[in-house]
């Protein structure tokens, strides 16, 4: 007993840490709302700056901290003005990938500014210690323990009971309203950032000595135990954030201690406390399908996966022709990791380009796949190809596991759990010593996995794969021809599935998941392959980088940083510069990475200039001097300078600009070349600063500028360019659709094929004590158009959620023919028959009408998941698609993006869209929501069509009266969840109880009591 309490103490200054971290990250949260995920990376800047500042500057102990904490809180809210001002309107997960740019910059510099010599931060407390429960406590914990206490106490008051802080959470919640109360919302974000990052800067100073010797790789990583307590926390209690802080630090403390010193074998499960944490409470709080309310995140935009085989096959052939014949060995290796580097990247783009969920581990499953390809090698002699194809199918397991917290979670909370889910598996898998052989006593998982005593590495010696060497020494172009055509085979495989119906799975997920269900995709299915698939993809260009990295010696090395979760981070960003959602920009945004093209590029160029010695000073200045010149009359044009005096100041401005500029140039040349030369180490960096640029810019990253350009000069210098371009889609249109026929013949041919009742009986809806719908009886007859209305909170949509399985209810039946609905999830009740829209529409807007249409109609056999990858066949729509097409006029838009159309058409197309899907009962929530008088009239009339010629059954919630009168055969009225009238819409418009919902009139009943 007296142990763990001596643990738990010891524990107190580790959870102090975790709270005084996971408050900055609340503190942000609540004032500026953003999630931060470099409040870790605060943290490390802070010790390195006050171990700078007082070791190397010799500065005292406390104008050291307080310069460590100022420069801290300048960065946050430097980056605030800079960044996160300017992206105010962007969605939250594009926000949060802004501060992941942050962090790769903080911590790109700390490694150029600090990377070298051991360092270790002063400490500013008292370090005496007293004895309790047995163990030795220093004094420091105990002081560290009031001054967090302290902190956060006064943070709740201030959220609590100041006005100040109701203003920051209420400009979180609501801007617009707290702009019209007379705050600054972007004065009050500033404060927020502010404070949360000198938060973070006090983490430095007062409980980074805790972390001695400081790495900022593992303070970085304080953010992960952070936000295990955020959330626990609902990013409001500050008192929860102290409490489950020192919670967490003991189970750490008493894991370490109790578990994993004693069992060796255990080793980095403490590390895995806080993604225990993480993983439970959004298992418990998450959901399978986002709620009503739920508004779908803007992505970035998205290749058309088209391939081009003859420019394919130039580009292809040209790149192999240098590398055997042009390029010397450098720029051989270089290409070399930049094609690796881009098939990692291809993952990235199937899971967050076509699927949307952003994962920061990618890297663990690259490195899961390494290790386990390279101990089958090291251990059990097998050869190369076999030891691959087994890691790419364990690793593709380990992806289905990754997957299982996406299905009911997504967004900002997945980034959290993935980066959670990077850092368990590098303290457990990669952080490890393994021998090769393995010792006589090891068994048989020991010897693969286990941690075996004194490292010794994964000896795979010389090793080829399919004949080739994979050794950048010995047979550089090989290896590099290798991995090209690895890169280019997996890409056609990836282009494939954007062409293909699996690839419109996964972007209607990516889209909009409630609507993706209700044309019977299975959300659940189709994030599982995605995780699946882009584990694989991970795994396979994992093992070969492994190679390409530790071939050489015949030794790989897991325990490096080159699969950790940092690295992981970078790999995002490589992925968002390039083009997220372009294939192609796969291999522009790894250009990049370390040891690839740009960095190899810019070693050319340092050296070139290093030949020229004092001339590049001269040229440098001279150019400067010309920026300075330009720059200087610009400022004298647009400046005002009255007088005398400003006569002066414009004709001699623009020269004194020119040689401040040129002197600067000329005392700079060296660092420029120094820095071109060694620009491997400066790419992190570059790339954090990149990554930021380009979401504050556009976030669509250099491939669709590329894609842009290169149509604007193709179009320019072929001749009949855009013509090729009409007949190509003309040819395109003509293979999916078919020539035009008679409207009548195709009505006929898509009138429905298994006509089905829709009957409800006793269906009650509840939302915790709130009964929203009571008892609800109605039937859907085939070729009817059954109408329900009621006032505003009647429970209409509440209904058709619970209908088509988008609200938990109970019913005494739910039958649609013979089918039983109420125990299916939405997307089975969307196959059995049931199609809906949506008050909001939810279309799929980065996709065109036309992949809209096929998105709904597509068949959904899994072989597709497969199939696509290597034939994605256009296949033509089936009858009521192609119906649906041609009813609603929408044949000239089939190429336009869906963003691109006017409202009226949209609302068209989420008609036609869930009419294409071929169901027997149609439920439509408001289609003439917003529209004017004539397009309600034509909506009206396409639904009574619907019903007489298609044979289809219609429930419909609408408030224009016109159209219900109209339409309807019969009218159910809701009021309060209860069903109170029921017939004709002439016998529902005369019933007394809905004039009395309606019109506010009293019933007969109260007449006579008055």
């Amino acid at each position: 007993m007296d142990d763990v309490m001596g643990f738990a103490l010891l524990s107190l200054g580790s959870g102090a840490l975790y709270a005084l971290v996971a408050a900055g990250v609340v503190v942000i949260a609540r004032g500026a709302g953003v999630l931060n995920m470099a409040q870790g990376a605060l943290v490390a800047w802070a010790a390195y700056a006050f171990h700078g500042l007082h070791g190397a500057w010799g500065l005292p102990l406390a104008p050291a901290a307080l310069l460590a904490v100022a420069s801290t809180m300048a960065i946050g809210v430097g980056f605030h003005l800079l960044v996160m001002r300017p992206l105010r309107e962007a969605t939250p997960l594009l926000r949060l990938m802004a501060t992941l740019g942050l962090l790769i910059i903080l911590q790109s510099s700390l490694t150029l500014m600090f990377a070298g010599a051991v360092r270790t931060s002063p400490t500013v407390l008292p370090t005496g210690s007293v004895r309790l429960f047995g163990e030795s406590i220093g004094v420091d914990v105990f002081v560290r323990l009031g001054a967090v206490a302290v902190l956060i106490a006064g943070l709740w008051a201030l959220f609590r009971c100041t006005t100040l802080g109701l203003a920051a959470s209420a400009a979180t919640e609501n801007p617009r309203a707290t702009a019209a109360l007379g705050w600054s919302v972007d004065a009050v974000a500033a404060g927020a950032w502010g404070l949360g990052s000198g938060l973070a800067g006090l983490a430095g100073v007062l409980l980074a000595p805790l972390q001695n010797p400081l790495s900022s790789a593992n303070l970085l990583l304080l953010i992960v135990p952070a936000l295990a307590v955020a959330l626990v926390t609902r990013f409001r209690s500050f008192p929860g954030v102290l409490l489950g802080g020192l919670v967490l630090g003991v189970i750490e403390v008493e894991t370490q201690y109790q578990l994993v010193a004693r069992h060796p074998f255990w080793r980095g499960v403490d590390r895995a406390v806080p993604l225990a944490v993480i993983v439970f409470y959004l298992a418990v709080r998450g959901r399978g399908l986002p709620e009503r309310g739920h508004l779908a995140e803007r992505h970035p935009v998205l290749g058309s996966g088209r391939v081009h085989p003859r420019a394919l096959a130039v580009t292809v052939a040209a790149a192999l022709a240098a590398i055997w014949w042009v390029l010397p060995h450098d720029w051989v290796d270089a290409l070399d990791a930049n094609a690796l580097w881009a098939l990692i990247i291809l993952s990235v783009v199937v899971l967050v380009g076509y699927t949307g969920q952003l994962s920061l581990a990618q890297l663990a499953f690259s490195g899961i796949a390494a290790l386990i390809a390279g101990r089958l090698v090291a251990t059990r002699g097998w050869p190369l190809e076999a030891a691959m194809a087994v890691g790419v199918a364990g690793t593709a397991v380990v992806g289905l596991l990754f997957a299982l917290p996406a299905l009911r979670t997504r967004g900002l909370q997945l980034a959290v759990v993935t980066l959670g889910l990077g850092a368990a598996v590098d303290a457990l898998l990669f952080q490890r010593g393994y021998h090769s052989p393995p010792p006589a006593s090891a068994r048989a998982l020991g010897s693969l996995f286990g941690d075996l005593a004194s490292p010794e590495g994964t000896v795979v010696g010389r090793q080829r794969f399919l004949g080739v060497p994979l050794d950048t020494v010995t047979d550089p172009r090989g290896f590099a021809t290798v991995s090209v055509l690895a890169f280019v085979l997996v890409a056609l495989a990836v282009a494939n599935l954007r062409r293909g119906r699996a690839g419109r799975r996964l972007i209607a997920v990516r889209t909009n998941e409630r609507a993706a269900a209700a044309l019977g995709i299975s959300v659940v299915g189709a994030k599982l392959y995605a995780f699946a698939l882009s584990a694989a993809i991970a795994g396979f260009g994992g093992v070969l980088y492994a190679f390409f990295v530790y071939g050489q010696r015949g030794n790989l090395d897991f325990g490096d940083g080159t699969f950790a979760p940092f690295s992981s981070i970078l790999l995002i960003a490589y992925a968002v510069v390039g083009g997220v959602g372009w294939v192609s920009g796969s291999f522009a945004g790894a250009t990049m990475a370390a040891g690839a093209l740009a960095t190899r590029l810019g070693a050319a160029v340092g050296e070139w200039l290093g030949r020229l010695g004092a001339l590049l000073r001269v040229l440098l200045a001279a150019l400067a001097g010309l920026l300075g010149l330009a720059g200087g009359a610009a400022l004298t044009n647009r400046a005002s300078f009255p007088g005398r005096l400003g006569a002066t100041a414009r004709r001699w401005l623009p020269w004194i600009a020119a040689l401040g500029a040129a002197v600067l140039a000329a005392v700079l040349g060296g660092a420029v070349r120094h820095w071109l030369a060694n620009l491997d180490r400066y790419v992190p960096l570059i790339g954090g600063i990149v990554l930021v640029a380009v979401l504050s810019r556009s976030g669509g990253g250099m491939a669709p500028e590329n894609a842009r350009s290169a149509r604007r000069l193709y179009d320019r210098f072929v001749p009949g360019a855009a013509e090729r371009r009409t007949r190509a889609d003309d040819t395109r249109l003509t293979r999916v659709l078919g020539p035009a026929v008679d409207a009548t013949v195709a009505v006929s041919a898509a009138v429905a094929a298994s006509p089905a009742v829709l009957s409800v009986w006793g269906l009650t809806v509840r939302f915790g004590a709130v009964a929203a719908v009571r008892g609800v009886d109605l039937r859907v007859l085939p070729g009817q158009v059954v109408g329900m209305i009621g006032p505003n909170g009647a429970g209409k949509t509440t209904v058709i959620d619970a209908i088509t399985g988008y609200a938990q209810a109970s019913a005494t039946s739910m039958m649609l023919g013979g089918e039983r609905l109420d125990r299916l999830p939405a997307h089975r009740r969307a196959r059995a028959g049931l199609s809906r829209s949506f008050q909001n529409l939810e279309l799929f807007e980065d996709l065109t009408v036309l992949e809209n249409i096929q998105a709904a109609s597509d068949g959904r056999d899994a072989r597709a998941y497969l199939s696509d990858l290597l034939v994605p066949r256009a296949r033509p729509l089936p009858a009521a698609a192609l119906a649906a097409v041609d009813a609603f006029g929408l044949r000239p838009d089939l190429l336009r993006v869906v963003s691109d159309l006017p409202y009226g058409r949209r609302r068209l197309l989420a008609i036609a869209r869930a009419v294409a899907a071929g169901p027997s009962v149609l439920l439509l929530d408001e289609p003439c929501a917003g529209l004017d008088e004539s397009e309600s009239a034509e909506v009206a009339a396409l639904l009574r069509r619907l019903a007489d010629d298609w044979g289809l059954g219609i429930l419909l919630n609408e408030h224009d009266m016109d159209v219900i009168m109209d339409v309807c055969d019969r009218v159910v009225v809701l009021d309060a969840g209860e069903l109170i009238a029921e017939g004709t819409p002439a016998q529902v418009a005369a019933h007394p109880r809905v004039r009395a919902a309606y019109l506010g009139e009293p019933e007969p009943a109260a007449l006579a009591v008055t």
